[in-house]
């Protein structure tokens, strides 16, 4: 993802599209590059959470009741899964279309 929002700016605004870095002041610079990574450690920390989470509920629920309560556990898990991809998904078009469009 964050190659494809490079890309997909470069490719919309070419060159002018590193001047963002340095509004309003070139002194932000170091801010501006960081922030552009920030949103992207963030969407890796909300997948990564999630999943370990709904996996650690499954180990646990496994080891303390039988297996016919876990399995509906375990798909419920794919649902909030899927709900998570679609808001990794939707926070990942927010932030391609904010770097193309160069809103700040």
């Amino acid at each position: 993802m964050f190659l494809f929002i490079f890309v997909s700016s470069l490719s919309k605004k070419g060159l002018a599209y590193f001047g963002k870095y340095i509004q309003p002041t070139p002194i932000l610079l170091p801010i501006n590059i960081l922030e552009d990574f920030t949103k992207l450690l963030s969407l890796s920390f909300l997948v990564f959470r999630n999943i370990l989470a709904d996996e650690l509920i499954v180990v646990v629920l496994v080891s303390l009741v039988p297996l016919v309560i876990t399995i509906p556990i375990m798909f419920l898990g794919l649902f909030t899964n899927g709900i998570q991809a679609l808001i990794f998904a939707t926070l990942a078009v927010a932030y391609i279309g904010e770097s193309i469009e160069g809103h700040h």
